[in-house]
């Protein structure tokens, strides 16, 4: 009747060694020198879910001091509480006396990589990422997913974004959402016109070197949208052409403003002409500069896209009134 322990030699992704205690004899027992029964070390094996709630334990019988418990799942926490009994000890349905237990986390091992990732691009600096979750995951332990990026002419220009997924697959950041069963999140401030690589990393938390990355995918960003040109002004209107993107700006509007102005406003007056749109804008100030803008949508994105995306707008200035001619006439009289 000992508070007895194992001791872990090896915890491994799928296993743990343990070296179990020599048992401490009654001291009658050792007095008369008798032949003891043969020592039976039961260990109790047990785990919980990430929710703390859901116990799973089994217990394992030997009649070694060493012994390796086996088909354990990886990166998960167990705790392991002894009992020595003997032949009596069953014979007579005797209770059991475990001590104390010892918890420990399996090791991780490499998951199976993220599946079924694909690329959308929604504009030229959006993308969206989808991938599917392993049904298998084989680790009770949360996950981490990792969506990284880089563009092929800079190819030190690697970024990520983080996500944790629990066991329970409940997203802890909203940024990720799910359909169909599948996981998906928007990239932001990529660059107009470049080539990316993307694929997603998984590893279990707080074991970020085993991590295992998904197969690149390649994508091209749509190009920025065709530069505003001022084909005409005057003192109290412009003249603005441009060139929709073919196929993919389904809707598209030009608004402007000058510094004074608190709302932007948008240009009806349009003619389009073999694909060039000329936007006629009147009753502007005089030598005044005005600021440009272009509200875009996408097919594959159902939100206004603003052109230029960093807030510098696009500015053009009206001309000046023509000042007044004086003319003096000298008259000489002799």
């Amino acid at each position: 009747m000992k508070d007895y322990h194992v001791e872990v030699v090896t915890i491994t992704a799928n296993s743990i060694d343990v070296r179990l205690p020599k048992p401490d004899f009654n001291d009658g027992c050792r007095k008369y020198n008798y032949n003891l029964a043969t020592t039976i070390y039961n260990i109790s094996v047990s785990r919980l879910n990430n929710d703390r709630k859901d116990l799973r334990e089994f217990n394992v019988q030997t009649y070694e001091r060493n012994y390796t418990i086996q088909n354990l799942i990886q990166c998960t926490e167990y705790t392991l509480k002894l009992a020595l009994s003997n032949f009596y000890v069953d014979k007579l349905s005797m209770g059991l006396q475990f001590g104390s237990g010892v918890t420990l986390t399996t090791r991780p091992d490499k998951l199976n990589a993220p599946e079924d990732v694909m690329v959308k691009v929604l504009t030229p600096t959006l993308a969206t990422v989808y991938w599917t979750p392993l049904k298998n995951l084989n680790c009770v332990a949360s996950v981490n997913y990792e969506v990284h990026w880089m563009s092929v002419l800079l190819p030190n220009s690697t970024q990520k974004i983080t996500y944790q997924m629990p066991r329970n697959e409940q997203l802890i950041n909203q940024s990720v959402r799910t359909i169909k069963r599948r996981f998906f999140t928007t990239i932001q401030s990529l660059l107009p016109g470049q080539e990316y690589l993307v694929y997603v990393r998984m590893y279990p938390v707080n074991f970020s070197d085993f991590f295992t990355d998904s197969l690149s995918k390649s994508v091209y960003m749509y190009s920025e949208p065709n530069n505003l040109i001022l084909s005409g002004v005057s003192t109290n209107g412009m003249n603005i052409s441009w060139i929709p993107s073919v196929n993919l700006t389904i809707h598209y509007k030009l608004e402007y403003k000058n510094d004074a102005m608190r709302k932007w406003q948008i240009a009806n007056n349009t003619e389009v002409n073999n694909g060039n749109v000329t936007y006629y804008i009147e009753n502007l100030l005089p030598r005044t500069l005005y600021k440009f803008r272009l509200i875009l949508r996408y097919p594959e994105y159902n939100q206004d896209f603003i052109w230029p995306s960093d807030g510098k707008e696009l500015t053009f200035k009206t001309l000046g009134k023509q000042m007044k001619t004086l003319i003096v006439y000298i008259i000489s009289y002799v």
